[in-house]
């Protein structure tokens, strides 16, 4: 079994953020969380968590560019079919936005054809959310044609950890080192539940 991680969006180059938007306003403090490098430090927790018990882990979006979704994918489907004797699952870890910074809560989304497995996969990470996040608005699978969802050729599933434009959300789960632990124990702790661990 290999676990395909996905940090959505890009990272930082030279002090320069790679992905137009994908951020929060600027709080009163002077402080912003950027998405995608919010999103590679969860990605790069959970692949230490993964390894550190023997489970194999291919990072979909390995640099700090920001990786077209069209090339992520063809790296993504190439891996497996290279590897025919493995079983791949794939997660992208993003975390959400809207205009209305009232906004808030955590969701996970499957394609609209989705496998079975993509589902027991997503039920497991909505239930392990209850668990890690019991005040929190759950907002449950949602399905959506997400590029990713759609064309990866295994089962494959994207969370919404939380939204950045919320700033009690953004400040004191996103932003902290301790809300960012929650979050990686969250999915590390469905992956083992679909594994069967």
């Amino acid at each position: 079994m290999t676990i395909i991680l996905d940090a959505g969006h890009g990272g930082m180059i030279d002090g320069v953020y790679q992905t137009a938007g994908k951020r929060s306003p600027i709080w009163d403090d002077g402080s912003q969380y950027f998405e995608g490098v919010g999103n590679r430090q969860i990605v790069d927790k959970l692949t230490a968590k993964l390894t550190a018990e023997g489970i194999n882990v291919f990072n979909a979006n390995p640099s700090e560019a920001d990786m077209k979704l069209s090339e992520r994918v063809k790296l993504i489907n190439n891996e497996i079919k290279s590897n025919p004797d493995t079983e791949f699952i794939g997660i992208s870890v993003h975390s959400n936005a809207f205009r209305d910074g009232r906004a808030n809560g955590w969701s996970v989304h499957v394609s609209n054809n989705c496998s079975v497995d993509s589902l027991i996969m997503a039920d497991s990470s909505m239930n392990q959310m209850k668990v890690e996040f019991p005040d929190s608005l759950n907002r449950g699978v949602k399905k959506n044609d997400f590029y990713i969802l759609r064309n990866t050729i295994c089962p494959f599933i994207l969370t919404e950890n939380f939204f950045m434009t919320n700033e009690k959300e953004c400040k004191e789960i996103l932003m902290t080192e301790e809300g960012q632990n929650k979050i990686v124990k969250l999915h590390f702790d469905f992956i083992l539940d679909y594994l069967g661990v």
